[in-house]
């Protein structure tokens, strides 16, 4: 939103945020979910580079495809340890994981 327009908003009383204000999180809560989303969006990222089906990623890291398809649409969901898992059944380093944050 352009500067202007918000100026306009918040002085006919309108109140702007993002996400995390909408849903009342803690900023650990929001900083939490920024991270999620950044590694389930690299897992996605590095499958389609490496040409591997979902199916056969999930397969190797003991999930089923549908619940594996759920990590791109609600990382929020899914525990870290999956994540990690996962990236490093792709072949990351805990070094270069640790640098997606």
């Amino acid at each position: 939103m352009n500067i202007e327009k918000r100026k306009r908003l918040e002085a006919a009383g309108w109140v702007s945020g993002d996400a995390a204000d909408f849903l009342g999180m803690s900023p650990e809560e929001a900083r939490l979910l920024k991270i999620k989303l950044n590694l389930a969006r690299e897992i996605e990222s590095q499958r389609k580079k490496k040409g591997i089906s979902q199916t056969v990623l999930a397969a190797q890291n003991d999930m089923k495809q549908p619940n594996f398809a759920r990590l791109k649409k609600n990382p929020e969901r899914v525990t870290m340890d999956v994540l990690f898992k996962i990236l490093l059944s792709l072949g990351n380093s805990p070094k270069r994981i640790a640098a997606l944050f």
